[in-house]
């Protein structure tokens, strides 16, 4: 489209045939389009021509390709290690300097929206770099790789929306139906594959304009496994408008020949209804490590398993408390006065269950190290959650343990009044939940005081248990300061 309307505005005219055969478009893609800039067409037997020159469109691009590829080797050189058992696999810095450059020479980028659903590869901040009015989200369950993003945006001058998020639970609420572009290199499973795609289209802007580009590899001797990939996403009727192989190169993945191709996709209206109708499901997705696809179970010790009464599936109590939270009083589901769940394979969960479920009491099995952080009513995670509940540890064995987590009933005030408004508001943004907190604690009058006074944190303007770790420890560290303000403070 870009093409098109510089052909117009080169000032010759330019016949429909031509620019059909210049832009690849259909006839009624280009008729369409020259009926809109009608206005602004001069048009006769020659063809046409806008009456003014066209400003120039396209991405606005910043420093040149050596530049970023250097920038980008630091990055990569300070990012967290690979965790194999999330099946990250290192692409090379040249690979994402390219994504990020595809992504700039095919769309129009400038205030558009590209979330990156998985970002191991660190390619937001390639395209930070190279697109600076590019607006970049990152969605990931990995704490360390989200923290590591966030800073370095930060050191760029960029701005980079981080989530976290276990995909298998969903998208967080403030990222549906919002990205123009998504970009994922999913996990090389077919149900990997097509739990990534499937929350990156519940991203994706309702329209004709969203586009999906998904990466994936198989080795030449394994076509099976590479058309069961196609096959989900034929299921989830995406059109594939182009697959380029080799498309990006890896430092390591031998068994895919260290590449793997990239696949534009884009989705139709019954991509949406199939996302709706058959949501992904399924804990395992993985090549490696416990959440493979082939791992067998792990069941808990039974001296802790006596401790955990009628456990949920860590799903269906996800989406039970998101549903209590979003829902009006009397058309919420009813939660089980003492709810228990296996969070030993997946302890970055802890906080933000907490965070989310609504109900009297909740015990969780997990790794020593996920509870005794938990536990520590000094840590940033006692300080922030041991308002709302009564921690303590119910059982040990070995390198896990069982802990409960009562619902608080009493009054409480400064810091643990603002935190208690955060975790007792979990459909709430932490902004808005933050302003009412302001307002009960007597340091703030009304709400516009409220919001300038957390105009001086960033990222609050998501739910609580959506965001990074290191994020919700800035929160919880900041409440002190927040609470002590006097109202004349805010004035």
């Amino acid at each position: 489209m870009a093409r098109l309307v510089r052909l117009l505005g080169d000032g010759t005219p330019v016949t429909t045939e031509r620019l059909i055969a210049a832009t690849a478009l259909s006839h009624r893609s280009v008729t369409d389009v020259l009926g809109r800039l009608e206005p602004w067409l001069e048009s006769g037997p020659r063809g046409h021509r806008l009456r003014e020159p066209a400003e120039p469109w396209g991405t606005t691009l910043r420093g040149s390709a050596r530049e970023v590829e250097r920038r980008m080797a630091e990055l990569t050189a300070a990012a967290p290690r690979r965790r194999r058992q999330l099946d990250h696999v290192a692409a090379t810095v040249e690979t994402r300097v390219r994504r990020a450059r595809y992504l700039a020479d095919h769309y129009d980028l400038d205030g558009a929206t590209v979330l990156c659903v998985g970002d191991h590869d660190l390619t937001s901040l390639a395209l930070a770099l190279l697109a600076p009015r590019c607006r970049v989200a990152v969605v990931d369950v990995d704490d360390e790789l989200l923290e590591h993003v966030d800073r370095s945006a930060a050191q760029l001058g960029a701005a980079v929306a981080c989530r976290f998020a276990d995909l298998r639970l969903g998208l967080p609420a403030d990222l549906a139906a919002t990205a123009d572009l998504v970009f994922t290199d999913p996990p090389y499973t077919p149900e990997g594959v097509r739990l990534f795609a499937a929350r990156g289209c519940e991203a994706l802007r309702r329209d004709d304009h969203s586009r999906l580009l998904l990466c994936y590899g198989h080795g030449e001797r394994q076509p099976t496994l590479g058309l069961k990939v196609q096959a989900v996403l034929h299921a989830l009727h995406l059109l594939v408008e182009e697959v380029r192989p080799g498309f990006n190169r890896y430092e390591g993945a031998q068994a895919i020949g260290g590449a793997s191709a990239l696949y534009v996709t884009r989705p139709v209206a019954a991509t949406w209804r199939t996302v709706e109708r058959d949501p992904p499901g399924g804990d395992r997705i993985y090549t490696h490590g416990p959440m493979a696809v082939e791992a067998g179970e792990r069941p808990l010790p039974e001296a802790l398993a006596r401790e955990l009464p009628d456990p949920l599936p860590v799903a269906e109590l996800w989406r039970l408390s998101e549903r209590h939270a979003a829902a009006r009083p009397e058309r919420r589901p009813k939660l089980p006065e003492t709810a228990a769940a296996d969070l030993s394979l997946a302890p970055a969960l802890a906080p933000r269950l907490l965070l989310a479920y609504r109900g009297r009491r909740l015990r969780l099995a997990l790794p020593g190290a996920a509870a005794n952080a938990l536990l520590a009513a000094e840590g940033w995670q006692g300080r922030l959650l041991g308002a709302s509940y009564r921690l303590r540890l119910i059982a040990r064995d070995g390198a896990l343990a069982v802990i409960e987590a009562e619902r608080r009933d009493d009054a409480v005030t400064g810091p643990q009044l603002l935190a208690r408004q955060v975790a007792e508001h979990p459909a709430a943004a932490a902004a808005s939940s933050l302003r009412e907190g302001l307002i009960a604690a007597g340091a703030a009058r009304t709400k516009n005081e409220a919001r300038a006074v957390l105009a001086e944190l960033p990222n609050l303007d998501a739910r609580p248990m959506d965001l990074p770790l290191h994020q919700l420890r800035q929160l919880a560290d900041a409440l002190p300061a927040l609470a002590g303000r006097n109202v004349s403070q805010s004035v």
